[in-house]
């Protein structure tokens, strides 16, 4: 019997306006964890949402990562308080020791939106104006799978050093129940097992015929190129799609410095011209995964992050649909035009990729 229903959104913008409309008519609780939530134009309506809400008596609780919103309005942050509302910033190193760079580096980068305990947001979509015109995965979903995110919430919520009380009642979910539509896949820095890691090499392990990989930031590591080998090895069609220019420029130039391997392998490179900050997976038309987890090293084993595998088809065809037509929109990359390129732009990607190394301790 089918437990889960989703709809899905495929930029930012369209995400905004899904979740203005879900927070405007919660009757019980709004939950909010994100990585961004700046107090601009795009942001300021949503923070008056949330005063208004929880002026009507609604339960508004906000985790937002400290180091994301490093200049965000304390005035802002009061108000919200002063209506009845909640905003805690993540740092996790108040609460964990575990080295001082990992008490440095480690903090949330899930965005996920629960509205009443019944309907849950999940993907990439931050808030904040300089992001109203990127391409972007969001989803929402109703059914059980909630419930793991209501646990997910409570738990960042109480080691970003909320009241345990408040969220007590959400700590009785399981974490990673299986439903036949959908599994949420949640990673923390903790752990030594990435388990979206884990679904990114299932997919190059069991695909039948083709892998779509989309990530606003690539950094493969060796067994993932060694995934990438014995999919091609099976005669696997694999499609990565990253921005032509992302956000973060060095981030840009680390990507760009695997493509030369990566065209070797028989990997199909398109280069988007928008920004495009969705991350994901798409397997065959089986299924697919969808959220927080960039293709590299930080967000697999240093990040708290957040996605979920959908295994209903018709879902998974919507979602190839949008991705097949960001591909066609895209510019695709030949190896003539690759040689091509000047020595400048090798030596930029040659220091981008040795400090990306050294940031993380040469893995």
């Amino acid at each position: 019997m089918k437990t889960t229903s989703f709809k899905i959104y495929s930029s930012s913008k369209e995400a905004w306006e899904a979740m203005y409309q879900a927070i405007s008519v919660a009757k019980k609780s709004i939950y909010w964890e994100l990585y961004i939530f700046l107090d601009d134009e795009i942001g300021k309506p949503f923070f008056d949402l949330l005063e208004k809400k929880a002026k009507e008596g609604v339960v508004v609780r906000l985790v937002i990562d400290n180091w994301g919103n490093f200049w965000f309005s304390k005035t802002r942050a009061e108000s919200l308080l002063k209506a009845g509302g909640e905003l805690i910033f993540f740092n996790e190193r108040k609460k964990r020791y575990r080295g001082w760079w990992k008490r440095f580096w480690a903090r949330t980068h899930r965005k996920i939106l629960i509205i009443d305990e019944e309907i849950g947001f999940l993907g990439g979509v931050n808030v904040g104006e300089e992001m109203q015109d990127w391409l972007d995965i969001q989803v929402a979903f109703q059914g059980k799978v909630v419930h793991s995110l209501l646990r997910a919430f409570a738990k960042n919520y109480i080691i970003a050093g909320g009241n345990k009380k408040n969220v007590h009642h959400l700590l009785k979910y399981d974490f990673r129940v299986l439903h036949d539509e959908a599994e949420l896949v949640l990673d923390e820095p903790n752990s030594r097992k990435s388990f979206a890691r884990s679904k990114y090499t299932e997919a190059l392990m069991r695909a039948r015929e083709r892998v779509i990989l989309f990530s606003p930031y690539y950094f493969p590591d060796k067994r993932f190129l060694h995934a990438l080998w014995l999919a091609k090895k099976r005669g696997i069609r694999i499609d990565l799609l990253i921005p032509f220019r992302s956000d973060l420029r060095i981030m840009t130039l680390a990507s760009y410095a695997w493509f030369s391997i990566m065209r070797k392998l028989g990997v199909n490179i398109h280069l988007s011209s928008k920004m495009m900050h969705g991350k994901g997976v798409i397997v065959d038309d089986d299924w697919a995964m969808i959220g927080s987890t960039n293709l590299e090293y930080t967000g697999f084993y240093d990040l708290y992050e957040a996605n979920i595998k959908i295994n209903e088809k018709k879902i998974v065809r919507k979602l190839k649909d949008t991705l097949e037509k960001w591909i066609e929109e895209s510019k695709n990359i030949t190896d003539e035009e690759w040689k091509k390129r000047g020595t400048m732009q090798k030596l930029k990607e040659w220091i981008a990729l040795k400090l990306y190394r050294i940031w993380h301790g040469n893995k």
